[in-house]
Order: C-alpha cells, then structure tokens, then sequence
C-alpha cells in the first residue's frame, strides 16, 4: 500500500512562506519608518503605519498563494499530477519571494528620486533606465551589494527550508487536500479583499491615506502588492465596463 500524507504537509510550507513574508515586509516597513523618522515623528500614526501594513502584506500573501493553494492542493490528490502540485507550489513561493525582496530593495531609490512606492508603471516610466541604473550603482554601491547578498541568503535559506527531497514525496489524502483548497483558497480571498465581504472593493492603494504627508503612505503599503495592483486593475476595470456595457 502507497503511502499518503495529510494536508499539513503542505500546509506547513505555505505557513513558512507567510511567515516569512511577514516578517521581512515588517522589517523593511520599519526601516524605511526609520528613514523617514522627521516626517513620522509627531503624526500619532506609528501604529496605524503598521497596522495597515500588516493588512497590505496580507493581501500581496494572499494573490502570491492563491493559485499554488488552490491547485497545488488539488494536484497533489495523484501520484500523476503530484509532481505538477510540487512545480506550482514552488515555482510561486520562491518567484513571489524573489520579487518582493527585489521590489522592496529598490524602494528606497524611488521614494528618494519620486516620493513613492514602484509600481507598474513608476517603473516603466524611468527615463533612460540604463541611465539611471548606473546612477544608483554609483551612488549606492555598497547598500545595493549588502541588499544584493541579503535577498541572495534569505531566498537560499528558503529555498533549503522547503526541504524538497521530501516535499510531495507522496500524495496527499483526497478529503483533507480538498478541504485545504477550499478553506485555504477562500481565506487568501479574504486577505487580499482585506475584509471577510467580498461584494466590497478589494484593498488597493487608495486606502493607504493616514497621514497629510504622501512619503508616510506610501511606507504603509508593500511596493510589490502595489506593482501587482497597477498590472491587474486596468483589466479587472475593462472587464467591469464591459460587462456594464453588455448586460
């Protein structure tokens, strides 16, 4: 008899991957808090800065572990789509990681530069970008290989946590993967809408305002969530017209 494994098995990667997350999105959180000490002092918002932080980095956990929970939870049901199951899951972990490390890293340069957060577009409108890139290598040489070596060591050490050797080394149990996909998928709905209704609009950079000054807003949220946001809401907003236009 094949031997199967419980739904913890993967759930505990994905608590990993959270954790994670969590904790270096507060970490940067602080130290650009830190930063920008002068504008924060004597705003009363401190709390509130981290607060509605926490509910940013929760909603980016939730749109990077929807789909590897959601269907690598259901592909990890057979020993034929098992080995899918452990490339989704993957795959999208250590990318959403990657990504945000690296948004996060040259974060500093665009509040510095713009006042804000990278996004989408922020990023594709940097004028000579080869330009600019040589700019920042030559004025933040030293920070831009500590932060290099720190997304390199804190990705490696990730990487070495998920233990791959043994992850999806059997399949797991068809009624308790079901159930980590269903409960698992609607709860990452509800960290990226921000609120357990999702008839109402999804948290987006609009509710970031808690202070006069627009630097400490933009601290608030995750520039990696707020890249995401500006890709998909041009989509989300045509396809909300059309079907106005199409009833």
């Amino acid at each position: 008899m094949k031997s199967i494994l419980p739904a913890s098995h993967l759930l505990k990667q994905f608590v990993l991957f959270i954790l994670t997350m969590i904790f270096l999105l507060t970490v940067t959180r602080a130290a650009l808090a830190l930063w920008q000490f002068q504008k924060l002092e004597n705003t009363g918002v401190v709390v509130d800065l981290f607060v509605l932080g926490l509910r940013y980095d929760l909603a980016l956990i939730g749109l990077i572990c929807l789909i590897p929970i959601v269907l690598g939870s259901l592909f990890s049901m057979t020993d034929v789509t098992r080995a899918v199951a452990r490339f989704v899951i993957v795959l999208f972990l250590v990318a959403g990681l990657v990504f945000t490390l690296l948004l996060e890293l040259v974060t500093p340069w665009f509040i510095q530069t713009q006042g804000i957060r990278p996004d989408f577009n922020v990023i594709t409108g940097v004028e000579q970008p080869t330009a600019a890139l040589r700019s920042v290598i030559s004025q933040h040489a030293i920070s831009l290989i500590i932060g290099l070596v720190l997304c390199v060591l804190i990705t490696f050490a990730f990487w070495s946590r998920l233990e791959l050797q043994r992850f999806l080394k059997y399949r797991l149990s068809v009624p308790s993967a079901m159930l980590l996909a269903l409960v698992g998928g609607l709860v990452c709905l509800v960290a990226v809408w921000s609120t357990p209704d999702l008839r109402k609009a999804a948290l987006g950079p609009a509710n970031s305002s808690i202070s006069d000054d627009s630097t400490i807003n933009e601290i608030t949220m995750n520039s990696a969530y707020k890249t995401v946001y500006s890709l998909v809401m041009p989509y989300l907003t045509m396809t909300k017209l059309t079907a106005e236009s199409n009833p």
